[in-house]
Order: C-alpha cells, then structure tokens, then sequence
C-alpha cells in the first residue's frame, strides 16, 4: 500500500513537471514572438524621419495643423515637432516646446500595429495606429525610393519619409515584411 502512494506521489510529480515545462515553453514562445514583432516596429521606426508636409494634419479645437519638421524615435524616446502652421490663421504657431524636448513612446499592440506617445505639451499625445509603405519613385528621374510611416488616429495623421538611399539595405528589406 505504501509502496503505491509512493508510485501515485512520484507519477504526480512527473505529471506537474511536465504541465510546467510545457507551460514555460509556451510563455517563452508567445515572449519571444512578441518580441520579435515588436522589434520589426521599431526597427522600422527608429531614426530620422520627415513630416510630409502634404499629407501631415492634425484637427484641435476646431483649427487645421499643417504639419512639419523632423521626428526622431529613439529608446522610448521620440523628437517631435516644435512648432505647427496654423492653416486658418495662416500662420506658424510655437507649441512652447525646446527644440531640443523630447515625449516618450512605446509600442502598444501588434494588429494592428500601435504605439502611443506621451507628449510634455500634449499636442502629440495619444495612441496611434502605425502602417509601413514605399513609394517608388520613378527610374527615369535616378531618385531614391521613399519609405513612409504613416501614424493616425482620430485626429492626426502624420506622413514620415525616409529615403532610401539614406537606410541600409537590410532596413529596406525589412520594410517588404
């Protein structure tokens, strides 16, 4: 009788190993993956970019922004505009900002693809969904293709550049993913 408890005990234990070795693989996984498809974001993301000036707005208050300037996301970091041009006044307004002031971002979720950013001033504040594209530029003219970021959400969006003749190539290949 002993002898059985001592064959259940030890057949339980082999039981719970099992459950937990499975159990830790499956979260390293799903970390491990998630990871992955964070990095993809933020490799893509990370750098210098411009503000396309034709495609960038933001609605406050009733009033139309153009957008422009540079942006640079860092380690959670990201350099954002100073200033916007007030589209009904006609007019550049400061957003009271140093130009050397930085908000702070992260990604948030994967499909879609998101990230927020925090932003001292809270002109930028606010979550944003996040696509990746290329235009191609035309042979003829010998102009470099230009990797977009788009970010929006209700009333934002934001059009980022970089050329492509600025990345390295294993960015450019990464950004067909």
């Amino acid at each position: 009788m002993v002898k059985k408890l001592a064959n259940a005990k030890s057949s339980n234990r082999k039981v719970i190993i099992i459950a937990i070795t499975i159990i830790i693989i499956l979260v390293l996984l799903v970390v491990i993956n998630n990871c992955r498809l964070n990095s993809l974001v933020y490799i893509k993301i990370k750098g210098w970019s411009t503000v396309d000036l034709r495609f960038s707005r933001a609605e406050r208050n009733g009033i139309s922004y153009a957008l422009y300037g540079n942006c640079n996301f860092q380690n959670g970091k990201v350099k954002l505009p100073y200033s916007v041009y007030d589209l009904k006044k006609n007019k550049m307004q400061s957003l009271n900002r140093q130009m050397k002031e930085y908000g702070n971002w992260k990604f948030i979720s994967r499909n879609p693809d998101s990230i927020l950013i925090e932003d001292s001033k809270d002109f930028f504040s606010g979550k944003y969904g996040v696509e990746f594209g290329i235009a191609k530029s035309d042979p003829i003219e010998h102009q470099p293709d230009t990797l977009w970021v788009l970010l929006s959400n209700d009333s934002t969006h934001i059009v980022l550049n970089k050329l492509s003749s600025l990345v390295r190539n294993e960015l450019y290949q990464k950004w067909l993913e």
